[in-house]
């Protein structure tokens, strides 16, 4: 299951664009109310119902309930709970965060005084902190699935919720509310059908495109595994450099030197990599990652120089026109001063 271990230092699990230090996360008194299990499901099944009003006219829109989904989008794709929105946001980090006014998409229009907002993780550590972030942004009635969606399924079944959990190990996929339900070829279900045919169900778990340049995440039936050689569309299958083998069961590809070794995919490999090292492919990354910033600093700088451009143009446009104005006030005040003096004659 973890092959692997690493030990690294975080100073935070989870990132948001704007940084974390702003964010009072460790403060109980910011975060969401967290809801059990079963307080969740009836809470979820009541907004079910006032959404359906809104919906049908007979309940007004600030009536709406929004449920969040905090997760990745292809988490989502392999489960979620009703009335959950696919996010837009492709991992959590884009997630509008501190110092942007932004709010997520299922949050644009709501009334933050009157708004009840729930939402859910997978064990609820990104709701503690993203729910401390929107009671900074003004939102009061704010609710969370204490323990994320794993406890929810150990402890309340399936109810509400669609699909299997996604999870970064190499499972990918699990569904506790279904242990010993499932027959040894059955796969877990997901919550969207089929990513490429659009019609088939899915099966899960989720598989990197045997592209290697493009390492896709996406699920599909096994029919469509099979008619593209593993990949997540016909474009790949024409990769100019690794097609690792079809992985039909979904889950994790080993290093890339683990399929080198195939007679067929050497002369590919060989081709592709252009005889670089692991070295010098970092250090290209390090300064595409490079440009790219000093790309988006010079874009603020610009920016930033503009508003003060604007700025000084409207404080010089006030300036002048309160000058014109003092000045008309005291010409009109000389003519009048000398109307006065003028003699009345007789």
């Amino acid at each position: 299951m973890f092959p692997k271990l690493r030990l690294k230092h975080k100073p935070s699990l989870i990132s948001l664009a704007g940084g974390m230090q702003a964010i009072p996360c460790t403060d109980a008194a910011m975060r969401a109310t967290p809801l059990q299990p079963q307080q969740w499901q009836q809470k979820l099944a009541a907004a079910a119902a006032v959404n359906a009003a809104v919906e049908q006219g007979r309940e007004a829109p600030s009536k709406r309930v929004v449920v969040m989904d905090l997760r990745n989008d292809y988490e989502w794709d392999a489960g979620h709970f009703d009335c959950a929105p696919r996010p837009q946001e492709e991992v959590f980090a884009e997630t509008p965060g501190v110092g942007e006014a932004g709010v997520p998409s299922p949050l644009q229009g709501a009334d933050p005084d009157n708004t009840e907002v729930m939402m859910y993780c997978t064990g609820g550590i990104r709701c503690d902190v993203y729910s401390a972030l929107l009671r900074q942004k003004g939102f009061k009635n704010l609710y969370s699935l204490h323990g994320g969606v794993q406890h929810y399924l150990r402890e309340a079944g399936n109810e509400h919720w669609r699909g299997s959990l996604f999870v970064f190990d190499g499972r990918m996929a699990i569904n506790p509310a279904l242990e010993g339900q499932l027959q040894e070829d059955e796969g877990l279900p997901a919550a969207v059908p089929c990513q490429m045919c659009a019609k088939a169900p899915a099966a899960l778990p989720h598989v990197n495109c045997a592209n290697i340049d493009c390492n896709e995440l996406f699920i599909a039936c096994n029919a469509c595994k099979t008619k593209y050689h593993g990949c997540c569309c016909e474009a790949c299958q024409s990769a100019p450099r690794l097609l690792r083998p079809i992985k039909i069961s979904g889950g994790n590809y080993g290093s890339w030197g683990n399929y080198a070794d195939v007679d067929s995919l050497s002369p590919v490999i060989a081709t592709g990599r252009r005889h670089e090292g692991r070295v010098a492919r970092r250090a290209r990354r390090r300064e595409a990652l490079q440009a790219k910033r000093e790309a988006v600093l010079t874009q603020r700088k610009e920016l930033r120089a503009a508003v003060k451009a604007a700025v000084r143009a409207a404080d010089e446009a006030q300036a002048a026109q309160q000058a014109a104005q003092q000045a008309a006030a005291e010409a009109a005040a000389g003519a009048a001063a000398g109307t006065a003096r003028q003699p009345v004659v007789a």
